[in-house]
């Protein structure tokens, strides 16, 4: 998120200087697209304070200087005598635009102008263009009206100590300045609360004039709040009830102005959290709502048009920068860092001297996972959010703590002080996001295809002993590959992607370079020698000397692991089949095979996906993306180190049908 502020405040700061119309801005095209993939992002289309008062109170500003140039403050400023008697339109050009922000709804506009103008110089009439700088009083409580504080020339132009607006009204701030703003929230409005602890959200919400109410909204799954400005309307959805026939009608239901509307149809870690990132949307966006007219911060009230976009540019979009200032602000407002920062370090720095858990390191995403649980029990907060709040008060190594994955918590693990824990970049991932981006993404289907690549405990790793170990629960990290996860696991990036008219986080592309991949490849093999071409010969090797029967070749892999040999007892124990099948299935008569149960057998045995699919022809089947069996290839692909139980898990919870493995 530091990093996205960063990109902002230079992307704003070269805006306040830009001349350029800034609807062709929002449309600009990256000079290097033809070298970088393009992709096309929806962009909202917005108005600003350039263009407002070039458009609109242009006349109102040719007004203003006539009347000085008349009462003779222009003569004044310049020392010498203005010998023009009127200014007409094509005299005045505005410039450059600086907001700044005053209160919720007042700020000041220094607004650059260029005056063409007749002096008198030594007896002559000399003309001449001449800079000045016009101070403007905007107000927005009732509509856009300003007064005229003063003039000046242009390079006395002032430097202001109040908070910078973008030409959206956005403030520009800094993560300093957002953690300071929010502390002055507090005082300003609870000055007799200084204890952080005794300070509630509703408390906050309330002191701004807010109402705060509970709606189920429909086909909201991703909004967990809403704010209205003025009185507005929302589709309700009644709760479903055990034997309804029919899935009940949305409600249109009115919302009063200035509510805070909080979505019980989405899970949130945290409501306190919600409410807080709407009173930060009230208290610091509120111009940037009425520079837009809205009713609310519904963002489908705001136009937007597809915008052809490289990834990786900074696009000019004020939404972005708006929720990253209310999440980072409404954290800030929850858990304060004079209340957390030393606790939290005293308590990390004591974890030190805890033993190690089943063999693992006591890294530091060990030390900050009991930080983070202890802390969490003490200012009655979830978990996650507390982890959010350490990363973003400079400690990234708490990534590797409290991570919820499919259910349960992963290991704690650690990475480098290389790893760019900066931005949106991840070495988690789910089983579901895993799969979502195998069938989105070629590149990646192709790498776990290989077998290279592992999904264990969280994390996507090289499949290889060193960093992998089976366990009864399914595939984990080794110790060292625990402490050191980015030396052999996959990165990713969580993508802004806007979908069905709901903005929301997915896992997106795959954050490893071609270069990352060459450079871990070194592990496929166990004396870290062989090429690619070598390895692929000594997979095709492998395969032309397996048996050419089912069974055979079964009986063989069995038999010749390299982890030791596999009796029947313990695959039928393992495949969750029957000894029986087990027998049956090595036996050279048997001609027809249940698939679910080849697929088992192989999962099983970890096999790689490559020589899952060899013995799945051996039975005469074959893997298709498409059909009533096109999820085997997800399975094996993604899962082969995985319990069958896990397996099971994920077909249930994916929509596809469980294994079949009980044969009549």
């Amino acid at each position: 998120m530091e990093q996205v502020a960063r990109e902002y405040t230079d992307w704003a700061e070269e805006e306040l200087s830009a001349g350029e119309d800034p609807v062709s801005e929002l449309l600009h095209m990256r000079t290097d697209e033809a070298r970088s993939p393009a992709q096309t992002w929806l962009m909202p289309v917005v108005e600003d304070m350039d263009r407002c008062i070039r458009n609109r109170f242009f006349p109102r500003i040719l007004q203003e200087m006539n009347a000085r140039l008349a009462g003779g403050e222009l003569s004044l400023l310049l020392g010498r005598a203005v010998v023009s008697e009127r200014l007409y339109p094509r005299d005045l050009e505005v410039g450059n635009v600086s907001c700044w922000r005053l209160n919720r709804t007042d700020f000041l506009a220094d607004v650059n102008i260029t005056v063409s103008l007749a002096v008198s110089d030594a007896g002559r009439d000399v003309p001449g263009r001449f800079g000045f700088c016009l101070s403007l009083w905007f107000c927005t409580e009732e509509e856009f009206s300003f007064d005229v504080q003063e003039l000046r020339l242009a390079e006395n132009r002032p430097d202001r100590s109040f908070w910078r607006l973008d030409r959206f009204l956005v403030p520009i701030l800094r993560e300093d300045e957002i953690e300071t703003g929010a502390e002055r929230l507090w005082e300003d409005l609870c000055p007799d609360m200084k204890d952080p602890k005794e300070r509630s959200a509703l408390q906050l919400a309330e002191k701004l004039g807010l109402k705060v109410c509970e709606m189920r909204l429909h086909c909201q799954n991703h909004t967990r709040s809403l704010l209205f400005f003025r009185e507005g309307s929302v589709l309700t959805q009644a709760e479903t009830r055990s034997g309804d026939a029919d899935f009940p009608l949305p409600v249109s239901r009115s919302v009063p102005a200035n509510t805070i509307v909080l979505n019980t149809a989405v899970r949130s870690e945290c409501r306190d959290l919600d409410i807080l990132h709407e009173c930060i949307h009230y208290e610091w966006h509120l111009l940037f709502y009425r520079l837009q007219k809205l009713m609310s911060t519904n963002q489908q009230e705001i136009r937007y048009t597809a915008v052809r976009n490289t990834v990786g540019r900074p696009n000019a979009d004020p939404l972005r920068f708006m929720e990253h200032q209310a999440c980072s602000g409404s954290i800030a407002l929850l858990l304060p860092q004079n209340l957390i920062r030393f606790r939290a370090w005293n308590l990390f720095q004591e974890a030190d001297t805890y033993p190690s858990v089943n063999g693992y390191l006591n890294h530091p995403g060990f030390r900050w996972d009991r930080v983070i649980r202890r802390m969490s029990d003490e200012f009655a907060v979830p978990r996650t959010t507390l982890r959010r709040r350490l990363v973003q008060l400079g400690h990234p190594a708490a990534k590797g703590a409290v991570n919820y994955v499919d259910g349960r918590y992963i290991t704690p693990f650690a990475f480098s002080g290389e790893h760019p824990s900066q931005g949106q970049s991840t070495l988690v991932i789910s089983r579901r996001s895993m799969t979502d981006l195998y069938h989105r993404s070629s590149e990646f289907r192709q790498l776990m295809s290989r077998g290279d690549f592992v999904w264990a405990d969280g994390h996507i790793c090289l499949n290889d002993s060193q960093f992998v170990r089976p366990t009864d629960d399914g595939a984990r990290l080794t110790p060292w590959a625990n402490a050191h996860t980015d030396a052999c696991c996959l990165r990713f990036e969580k993508v802004w992607l806007q979908e069905n008219e709901e903005t929301f986080w997915l896992f997106g592309t795959l954050n490893s370079s071609e270069e990352y991949v060459r450079e871990y490849d070194r592990f496929l093999d166990r004396r870290l020698s062989l090429t690619s071409r070598e390895r692929l010969n000594r997979r095709n090797r492998l395969m032309a000397s397996m048996p050419t029967a089912f069974s055979d070749a079964l009986v063989y892999l069995m038999e010749s692991r390299d982890e030791g040999r596999v009796t029947v007892e313990e695959l039928a124990a393992l495949a969750h089949i029957s000894e029986r099948t087990v027998s049956r299935y090595r036996n050279a008569g048997q001609t027809s095979y249940n698939p679910d149960v080849v697929v088992a057998v192989c999962i099983a045995l970890h096999l790689p996906p490559w020589l899952s699919r060899l013995m799945l022809d051996k039975a005469g089947f074959s893997v298709k993306s498409y059909g009533p069996r096109g999820y085997y290839g997800e399975i094996l692909d993604c899962c082969f180190m995985d319990t069958i139980p896990e397996v099971q898990d994920y077909l249930r919870s994916a929509g596809y049908p469980e294994l079949r493995l009980q044969e009549s």
